[in-house]
């Protein structure tokens, strides 16, 4: 990871930049699945400011992080892990009318205008979404450059655990090749009235082999080091 001492190992390793989580938190797991084959995320704060002065709160912050912990551990069982986080911001000023999405295109819209870290999957989150907690492509692009398609995922932010790693890891599911499932405990959830936005609920938690395999084949995926 280039990491050299001193560090934190919740900040440097984990990536938990805005605090350390309170949650018990296994280094052997983390290392042993960071050096398999694993994603790296470039988390971008919509409308956030240094000291907080933005629309984001250290709580919303605090939530995000929380995510991040929370879909680690659900695509631990894919053996698929989330190496890297990319921490970056856009100011208020810049954000405009991204801070509140209103549907799926206007998401496309953001990827479109704004990138990451070339290293990771973009994952943007705004303060709220007109008609889904998440957008994300299918089979999402490598090439953040493509224009008008969705190059990274839009989640809401305002959710608790575990709920919010649930989400995380379904719209991320989705730009690794996923489709909504049969079953509602499958992470990835229902459709059942045919609409493109998938059901999900606190008890989605789990993944199939398949799932797995897909996944770790996306051009996203780093190898193992």
């Amino acid at each position: 990871l280039g990491i050299t001492p001193p560090f934190s190992v919740q900040r440097d390793f984990f990536g938990f930049i805005y605090g350390p989580q309170t949650r018990q938190l296994s280094l052997k797991a983390q290392m042993n699945l960071a050096k398999g084959k694993a994603i790296n995320l470039s988390v971008i704060l919509v409308g956030h400011e240094p000291g907080f002065a933005g629309v984001f709160t250290q709580a919303q912050a605090d939530e995000v992080q929380v995510a991040i912990q929370g879909a680690r551990d659900i695509y631990a069982q894919a053996n698929l892990g989330i190496r890297k986080i990319y921490w970056q911001y856009i100011p208020v000023a810049d954000a405009g009318n991204y801070i509140n999405i209103t549907d799926k295109a206007e998401a496309v819209d953001l990827t479109d205008d704004w990138n990451g870290n070339n290293d990771g999957i973009d994952v943007f989150y705004v303060q709220s979404i007109g008609n889904a907690a998440g957008w994300s492509d299918v089979d999402g692009p490598c090439d953040k450059d493509d224009k008008d398609e969705q190059t990274g995922a839009v989640l809401e932010v305002g959710y608790s655990d575990p709920f919010a790693g649930i989400l995380l890891a379904h719209e991320v599911g989705h730009y690794l090749t996923l489709k909504h499932d049969a079953a509602m405990s499958n992470v990835m959830g229902v459709d059942s009235n045919n609409d493109g936005i998938g059901e999900i609920d606190s008890t989605s938690l789990n993944l199939t082999d398949k799932q797995g395999d897909d996944m770790r084949e996306h051009c996203t995926v780093r190898q193992p080091c």
